[in-house]
């Protein structure tokens, strides 16, 4: 049996190399969740991933490293996401797209991903070099939630007050995720009450 070729061996090594920097990213998250960012380490998402410390910081040499993978890995995710689930939406549109609109961001933002952006905003908040990866991160996520909004919302998105009434809508479901996560409340009701009123704002006026 023929020996693999170098460059076999080489696609191997490559592709290892992207599963555990994957496996270390996700696991990243996972930490963030569960912890908070108080419990973030590189030592914490080694063990979570179950990676040596010596292939973890071949990949992350520092904290500060792991936190722009993150970032950068949970923006590229959205931006693969929102365009896909707004597509979808078109395919079977509903009556009242507003609504259709606001639940599909509200769906993006509820999850763990949009947890662990929330985890970093606040633990990072007072680090001059890491907050501006993070404040990079929320511009590119609100790109991507906004033009698959308006994607949902057809003609309505052309309406001048639309963009002020999305950045309203996206502050208010931060707002509710975040005091969510103290912990004491029911999301899903506090949603249920804040989305009819976020409504009205996309109703056109006489």
């Amino acid at each position: 049996m023929p020996a693999p070729s170098d460059d076999a061996r080489q696609r191997r090594v490559q592709q290892r190399a992207l599963e555990t920097r994957d496996l270390l990213l996700r696991a990243a998250v996972d930490v963030l969740c569960d912890s908070g960012y108080a419990g973030f380490s590189t030592l914490a998402v080694g063990e979570a991933a179950g990676v040596s410390r010596g292939r973890l910081v071949h990949h992350f040499p520092t904290k500060n490293a792991l936190i722009e993978a993150v970032t950068d890995h949970l923006a590229r995710s959205y931006a693969e996401l929102a365009p896909a689930q707004a597509r979808e939406l078109v395919a079977a549109p509903q009556p009242d797209r507003a609504a259709q609109g606001l639940g599909m961001i509200w769906q993006l933002m509820n999850t763990r991903d949009y947890q662990a952006f929330l985890e970093l905003l606040i633990g990072t908040r007072h680090d001059p070099e890491l907050r501006p990866v993070v404040r990079e991160f929320e511009r590119r996520l609100e790109h991507e939630l906004l033009a698959a909004v308006r994607i949902v919302s057809g003609p309505a998105a052309d309406s001048p007050e639309f963009g002020a009434s999305l950045l309203t809508a996206l502050q208010a479901m931060r707002g509710l995720l975040l005091i969510s996560s103290a912990g004491g409340h029911d999301l899903a009701a506090d949603w249920e009450a804040v989305r009819g009123r976020l409504l009205v704002l996309f109703r056109p006026t006489a």
